[in-house]
């Protein structure tokens, strides 16, 4: 084969190469309908209180405004234990996850949408801890990028003796998520005295 011949069968080559991958269709992007009403994104107490952070992504499915489908695509947690009392497995760690996942979908559930066509898409709740610790909990911190982005952001808060009753005889009491071996000293009266209590959460709208 020739010179001029084969530079001629190249350049065919990549011609042909070219107009394929320009008629190649791009990916569609994500349609997220419009959000007009639902509840607002508070952090999870027993979360908050076992000190549970994460990022919850859950696939969302909307038909004529109103959430159809709600599914927990993957779930990703930290634990806070500064004074490595307890080890979590695996197992510990899904069960912990639960903390964030179930209100995470129990919040994504009252969402009402401007009513159009079936959309799927997904949303991301993130829930962090940080800054400086309060002795009683305080109202979070929340960033909205809707209908795509949840953050809610918790300081700590850490009672004083003061605030917490012992177990008999001053003993350690013994828990944890999975209810093998975390140890604590006392537990916030204020924290009992609500555990069982309900409140109608807030709205978004």
């Amino acid at each position: 084969m020739s010179a001029r011949l084969l530079s001629f069968v190249l350049l065919l080559a990549v011609s042909v190469y070219t107009q394929d991958t320009s008629q190649t269709p791009l990916a569609a992007p994500t349609h997220y309908p419009m959000l007009v009403r639902g509840e607002l994104p508070l952090y999870p107490p027993v979360a908050r209180s076992a000190h549970i952070s994460g990022t919850v992504e859950i696939q969302v499915t909307v038909e004529k405004g109103a959430v159809v489908d709600a599914e927990v695509k993957s779930v990703d947690i930290q634990i806070a234990d500064p004074a490595r009392r307890a080890v979590y497995d695996e197992e510990a760690k899904m069960k912990a996850g639960q903390y964030l996942s179930n209100p995470s979908l129990e919040n994504v559930k009252t969402w009402q949408f401007q009513s159009e066509d079936r959309a799927t898409f997904l949303v991301r709740y993130i829930y962090r801890i940080e800054g400086d610790p309060t002795p009683l909990p305080e109202n979070p911190r929340i960033e909205l990028d809707l209908p795509r982005v949840v953050t809610v952001i918790a300081r700590p808060f850490k009672p004083g003796c003061s605030d917490c009753d012992y177990e008999e005889h001053g003993r350690d009491r013994v828990s944890s998520i999975d209810g093998k071996n975390e140890a604590h000293t006392c537990k916030p009266k204020s924290w009992r005295a609500s555990s069982g209590s309900s409140r109608e959460p807030a709205s978004l709208r």
